[in-house]
């Protein structure tokens, strides 16, 4: 799961479908309790330089205890959606 900047045989988790405009795909990780995270990289596939891809942009969202169920959208200190 902690394989960043490494390229061991090129592999990547991929949408199941192609996104576009209307298909909506998600990667969950669930840290089953309350955590302050302080960053958040992710990488793209590389495949020996093959693969080359990854995302142009994604949004975080993160869920909280006591905040009625909802996914929220994660902002910065000006509340600027990163």
């Amino acid at each position: 799961l902690f394989r960043i900047r490494i390229d061991n045989a090129g592999g990547a988790w991929c949408p199941r479908t192609q996104i576009d405009e209307i298909q909506y795909e998600y990667l969950e990780v669930n840290l089953q309790q309350l955590h302050v995270l302080t960053a958040v990289e992710t990488q793209g596939r590389f495949g020996g330089g093959h693969g080359k891809e990854y995302p142009l942009h994604y949004i975080l969202e993160y869920w909280r205890p006591g905040r009625g169920g909802q996914w929220i959208r994660y902002k910065d200190q000006q509340r600027n959606e990163v």
